[in-house]
C-alpha cells in the first residue's frame, strides 16, 4: 500500500473530541451520545450504545422551570413520585432517565429551628398544647443535577431538646415566616418526616421533631 493510501486511512480513523454530541428535536428533548470509552471493546451491547433523551432547561422561564422541577417524576416512574426530594440525607435528585434536565439546575435550601413551648398541660381528657416559633437558621442556593445523587452538606440540622427543624427546598422568592406549618405532629423519631410548606416555587419540605418536649 503507498504511504498516500497509508495516510488517508490513518485520517479517516482518527478519534474524535471526548465531548457528547447534541441533536436538538423540536420536542424540546436534546439527544445526547455519549462518546466511547476506549476500553470498551468495539462489540459491546446496544446497551452501552444506546442514546439518552434530556430536557433542555437553559431556555426556560424561571416559572416553566419551577414547574418542570414539581412534576418531574423519580426514577421508579411510580405515581407521585417526585424526582427532587428533601430527607435526612439531603438534597437528593433521581428524575426518570428521559426526562432529566440536560444542564444542573439551581434550587434554594433553607433550614429553620422550631423552637416549642409548651402552653397547657396534658390531661386525662386531653393533650399537651404547644406552640411554634420559627427562626431562620440559613439560606443556600445549590446545583443540583443533571445526573443522580444526593448534594453535599444539604443534610438538616438535628432536633434538639425542644427544638425542632424545618427544611425547605425551593425555587424563586423567599419563604415568607408565615408559610411555615404551625400544625407540626411531635412524633417520637428524629427521622425527617415530609411536611406541607405553602408557596408556588416550594419543591419540597421535612420536619425533624426535638430529641424532646418534655421540659419545654
Amino acid at each position: 500500500m503507498t504511504t498516500t493510501a497509508m495516510a488517508a486511512l490513518l485520517a479517516l480513523s482518527g478519534c474524535s473530541e471526548d465531548e457528547p454530541t447534541a441533536e436538538a428535536s423540536p420536542s424540546g428533548l436534546a439527544r445526547y451520545t455519549a462518546a466511547p470509552d476506549p476500553a470498551t471493546p468495539t462489540q459491546s451491547s446496544p446497551a452501552a450504545t444506546a442514546t439518552a433523551e434530556c430536557v433542555k432547561t437553559a431556555g426556560m422561564s424561571a416559572e416553566r422551570l419551577t414547574g418542570y422541577l414539581k412534576d418531574l417524576r423519580g426514577g421508579s416512574g411510580a405515581y407521585g413520585s417526585k424526582a427532587l426530594t428533601l430527607d435526612a440525607s439531603g438534597l437528593t435528585f433521581t428524575p426518570e432517565a428521559v426526562e432529566r434536565p440536560c444542564e444542573a439546575v439551581t434550587v434554594k435550601l433553607a433550614h429553620y429551628w422550631v423552637d416549642i413551648e409548651k402552653t397547657r398541660e396534658a390531661t386525662d381528657v386531653r393533650p399537651a398544647s404547644y406552640e411554634y416559633q420559627y427562626t431562620l437558621i440559613k439560606t443556600a442556593s445549590h446545583k443540583v443535577g443533571p445526573h443522580n445523587g444526593t448534594v453535599p452538606r444539604t443534610a438538616p440540622p438535628a432536633g434538639t431538646t425542644c427544638r425542632g427543624t424545618v427544611s425547605v427546598a425551593y425555587r424563586g422568592e423567599d419563604i415568607p415566616l408565615k408559610a411555615l406549618p404551625y400544625e407540626l405532629e411531635l412524633v417520637d423519631t428524629t427521622a425527617a418526616v415530609p411536611v406541607e410548606v405553602s408557596g408556588d416555587g416550594v419543591l419540597s419540605a421535612v420536619y425533624i421533631a426535638p430529641g424532646s418536649v418534655e421540659p419545654c
